[in-house]
C-alpha cells in the first residue's frame, strides 16, 4: 500500500469508504475464530514489540491489542483509515499509529518481535516487496504472520449462477486492482523473503445457511454495489438475490472459499 495514495490505499474511492469500513468490521468479527489462535500461536501474548501492517480501520488491530501487554504499532497508507483506527482504539494505551508505505516501512532492521498483516497482500501493488519489508523489520528469530489472505479461485458454492458467480469469484477484486488468487502465493512470497515458512487454511468450518444469510443481509449493500459495478442489470441482480435467499431458506446453499495464512520465522536468535 503506497503512502502517496493516502486516501485510496485500499483501492476504494472516498465515497466508498464508509461502506468499506462497515465491511471490515463485519469481517473482523466473522474471522476472529480463525485469527486469534494464530496470534496466540506466534506469541503475540508475550511479544514486546508488534507491528500491524495495513491496519485499516483498526478493528483487527484491536484484537491484537487485547491479547498483549506489549507495544503495538499500527501502520496504514491511508490517513483516512488511521483517523478511523484512532477512534476504534482510543481505549487502548498500548497502540501507536503511523501513516506509511508497506513497501518502504519506516522502521530500522530487526525491530519487532512479531510483524503481522491481515487482508493486505491481496491489495498490495507489490506483495513480494511488502513481505520482504515485513521480514526486514522483524528481529532475528522473530515472526512474520499473514493471518488471512483469501483465494477466490478456490471459491465453491452451490446452487450456481453462471452470470453472477464470476463477479464473486475474483472479477470484482481484480477490477479494483487486487489479486483474487493471492492465497495460493503465500508460501512463494514468504520463502522468497528468506523466511522459514508454514502455510495453512484458517477457515475449515462450513457455515450454516442461517449464518450465511445473516452475513449477506448485513453486507447486502456492498454485494449489490459490486454487482452493479460489474455491469450486472438490476433485473439480473433481483433474480439472483431471490434465488440465493430462497436456497438459504431451504437450507440447500453451500458456500466456501479458502482463506490462507502464512507464518514465517526469520533466521537467527532473538
Amino acid at each position: 500500500m503506497k503512502s502517496d495514495s493516502k486516501n485510496n490505499s485500499h483501492k476504494r474511492s472516498r465515497e466508498d469508504l464508509n461502506d468499506f469500513i462497515k465491511k471490515l468490521e463485519l469481517q473482523a468479527i466473522e474471522t476472529a475464530e480463525e485469527r486469534i489462535p494464530l496470534y496466540l500461536k506466534v506469541g503475540i501474548k508475550d511479544a514486546k514489540h508488534i507491528l500491524d501492517v495495513g491496519c485499516g480501520s483498526g478493528v483487527v488491530t484491536r484484537d491484537i491489542a487485547r491479547l498483549t501487554k506489549g507495544k503495538v504499532i499500527a501502520i496504514d497508507g491511508s490517513e483516512d483509515m488511521i483517523k478511523v483506527a484512532k477512534k476504534v482504539l482510543e481505549m487502548y494505551k498500548n497502540v501507536e499509529f503511523k501513516v506509511g508505505d508497506a513497501e518502504r516501512l519506516p522502521f530500522d532492521d530487526d525491530t519487532f518481535d512479531v510483524v503481522t498483516c491481515n487482508l493486505l497482500l491481496m491489495w498490495a501493488d507489490n506483495p513480494q516487496k511488502v513481505v520482504k519489508e515485513m521480514a526486514r523489520v522483524a528481529k532475528p528469530g522473530g515472526t512474520v504472520l499473514a493471518s488471512l489472505e483469501p483465494d477466490y479461485g478456490g471459491k465453491l458454492h452451490f446452487p450456481e449462477n453462471p452470470k453472477i458467480d464470476p463477479v464473486f469469484a475474483g472479477k470484482a477484486i481484480r477490477a479494483r486492482g487486487g489479486d483474487p488468487h493471492i492465497g495460493r502465493k503465500l508460501r512463494f512470497l514468504f520463502v522468497k523473503a528468506g523466511l522459514k515458512t508454514t502455510v495453512g487454511i484458517g477457515n475449515t468450518r462450513i457455515w450454516s445457511c442461517e449464518e450465511d444469510k445473516a452475513y449477506y443481509l448485513h453486507a447486502r449493500d456492498f454485494y449489490v454495489k459490486a454487482l452493479k459495478d460489474a455491469g450486472i442489470s438490476q433485473k439480473d441482480i433481483d433474480h439472483w438475490e431471490y434465488d440465493y435467499l430462497k436456497s438459504l431458506d431451504e437450507g440447500v446453499q453451500l458456500n466456501f472459499f479458502p482463506q490462507f495464512y502464512a507464518i514465517g520465522k526469520k533466521p537467527g536468535v532473538l
